[in-house]
């Protein structure tokens, strides 16, 4: 069986694949190298690529896509199952990277660990004087996290790992907004259910948001609800591009309430390195890598590699996303 691998994945991840299948590359890093490849593979694992109908068109005998993650905002989804192609991915298996990450952005916003940094490349050697003066120059007072309110969007496996660190931690108030969560559920780990993000975010000194990009949520943080949270309030998403405007949280921290940000996903990606957002004082801006762990790049290699083999191999799949497709078959 042949399985498409054009991707950084995991080492441990690609000899499990190797030893297993017949892997196919591209050539070279060229849009024409990667629909080359896929001309005859069974299976492929994803994970930034995008996999639409041309993708699809060129992998005629391709039978999976496995997602390398979890959001599945890069694969035709409708697509795929329209032409019988099972779809999984790596539910749960970076949710510890992910909470960990969204987890310090909030403690660099809050004790403005970016600009601490700044103010110590720009120090006089040897003048110990000059701290006072920095903590004031570069505005250094931070606050503590510490019984603090917390609002969360989408309270699956990574928010709820994130709520209950933040409340374990620091003894954060948390709130959760999901339609898709129960509120006897969310108590189980501490959060109380807001059945209306309006109601839940004029209330809280930080926003986090672990929800997946979709028609529904797609720009469900913009300009009204920057404009509602409390002065000083600060702004994180480690899920997907999009969900936050981003047009608006700019001008949310240029003249709003918003003190601070953190992205580590972008409506385009990489963003323009010109966007005056990447450049903003009080922006910690990465490169989509909350997951990029040693530990959950393993994790989730090791998942996505084990599916493709156990459908081609005949057994059923752990995390189908369109399970349907299995029941053509």
């Amino acid at each position: 069986m042949k399985v498409y691998l054009g991707e950084v994945i995991h080492p441990d991840a690609v000899a499990l694949l190797e030893k297993n299948a017949q892997v196919v590359r591209p050539k070279d890093h060229s849009r024409q190298a990667f629909l080359e490849a896929l001309r005859e593979i069974d299976g492929m694992v994803a994970r930034k690529v995008h996999v639409g109908a041309e993708e699809m068109d060129r992998a005629s005998r391709m039978k999976i896509i496995a997602r390398h993650g979890v959001g599945l905002d890069s694969v035709d989804l409708s697509e795929a199952t329209r032409r019988g192609i099972l779809v999984t991915n790596t539910p749960g298996a970076n949710r510890e990277s992910v909470a960990e990450l969204a987890l310090s952005f909030m403690l660099a916003l809050a004790r403005k660990i970016p600009q601490a940094q700044k103010a110590m490349a720009n120090m006089p050697k040897g003048d110990i004087g000059i701290f006072t003066a920095l903590l004031k120059q570069y505005n250094l007072t931070g606050i503590d996290l510490e019984g603090k309110s917390l609002g969360i969007i989408g309270t699956g496996r990574i928010g709820s790992t994130v709520a209950r660190k933040c409340i374990a931690a620091f003894d954060m108030k948390v709130q959760g907004y999901d339609p898709y969560v129960s509120a006897e559920v969310m108590k189980s780990f501490g959060v109380e259910k807001v059945e209306r993000l309006e109601n839940m975010l004029p209330k809280i000194d930080f926003l986090t948001v672990h929800c997946p990009l979709t028609e529904e949520t797609r720009g469900m943080v913009g300009k009204k609800e920057l404009a509602s949270m409390k002065k000083g309030a600060y702004v994180v998403n480690t899920a997907r591009g999009g969900i936050v405007n981003e047009k608006a949280l700019l001008e949310a921290l240029n003249s709003g309430p918003i003190a601070g940000a953190a992205l580590d996903v972008w409506e385009l990606e990489p963003p323009d390195p010109q966007d005056p957002l990447l450049h903003h004082p009080n922006l910690i801006g990465t490169p989509h890598y909350a997951g990029t762990t040693e530990e959950s790049l393993h994790r989730v290699g090791m998942v996505a590699v084990e599916e493709v083999l156990r459908f081609l191999r005949g057994e059923p799949p752990l995390y189908p996303v369109n399970p349907e497709v299995l029941k053509k078959k």
